[in-house]
């Protein structure tokens, strides 16, 4: 079935169904409108263990830096972590320190990911800045207030990292926030949502000039008709004219009834 055959067996009050008029455009092409392609699936073997044990501490060290470097310094006066009541103030800062550190270059490295790719992956992504930005500027204080109070001759030097952190999340987050929101207002897509509309046109762009033009054809056609039928209105039909071949379903999301919805299956 085509999407003309299709559109033209709806009728006035209809609720359109752009996901369904898509994939039949793309009938001859469905990998186009497929879901991201999964790995192998199934337990690690016993000899891979070995190499992921060690891996999945040495991530949740680094991954939990801004947590645990928070905890070194913050927490005298209890016995908790390392920062019990008899603690040395030049251990517990150098330990924050060094936590924070590898906390920077997470979120450096994050930057540069982003600066690639064009858009955070996960909303992890978003979460960590935030925490090792608050959790950053708690320690900035605590690593300053007992260098001071202790005397610690090197906890200038040790705060420079954590500073550094803070600063350079904070700024992130709050760009990655801006742009979230604007994205959201503009196209009601989520940032998985908005992952899979690149895929999708992305392999779209893939197909020879000959099949671009024979989708476009058949989706237009569809919505000349849906149009002048009063189905859709101009406005609605302008939008999805101006779409890129496989972002037609996705983007044309939370339309009411009679100008157009698209609920994916």
């Amino acid at each position: 079935m085509s999407a003309l055959h299709r559109a033209r067996q709806l009728q006035p009050g209809s609720t359109v169904r752009w996901d369904r008029l898509e994939r039949d455009a793309f009938s001859a092409h469905p990998e186009v409108l497929a879901g991201p392609k999964s790995g192998s699936s199934g337990p690690p073997k016993p000899r891979e263990w070995l190499l992921l044990a060690p891996l999945g501490l040495l991530a949740a060290v680094v991954a939990g830096a801004p947590i645990w470097g928070y905890v070194a310094i913050a927490a005298d006066g209890s016995r908790f972590a390392t920062a019990a009541p008899d603690s040395d103030p030049s251990v517990t800062i150098a330990v924050a320190g060094s936590f924070y550190a590898c906390a920077l270059v997470v979120v450096l490295s994050h930057i540069v990911i982003w600066l690639r790719n064009g858009r955070p992956k996960a909303r992890m992504d978003l979460g960590y800045l935030g925490i090792t930005a608050v959790l950053g500027a708690m320690t900035t204080l605590s690593v300053w207030r007992r260098g001071t109070a202790g005397g610690v001759e090197t906890w200038d030097r040790w705060i420079i990292p954590v500073v550094l952190a803070t600063v350079v999340s904070g700024v992130h987050a709050c760009v990655l926030l801006v742009i979230k929101l604007r994205h959201e207002a503009s196209s009601a897509l989520s940032l998985e949502g908005s992952d899979a509309l690149d895929a999708r046109t992305a392999r779209a762009a893939e197909l020879d000039d000959a099949e671009q033009a024979t989708i476009r054809a058949d989706l237009d056609a569809a919505i000349a008709d849906l149009e002048r039928r009063g189905i859709i209105t101009t406005a609605v039909a302008a939008r999805a004219r101006s779409l890129d071949l496989g972002a037609l379903a996705l983007t044309m999301m939370s339309r009411n009834r009679g100008t157009g919805s698209a609920r994916l299956p």
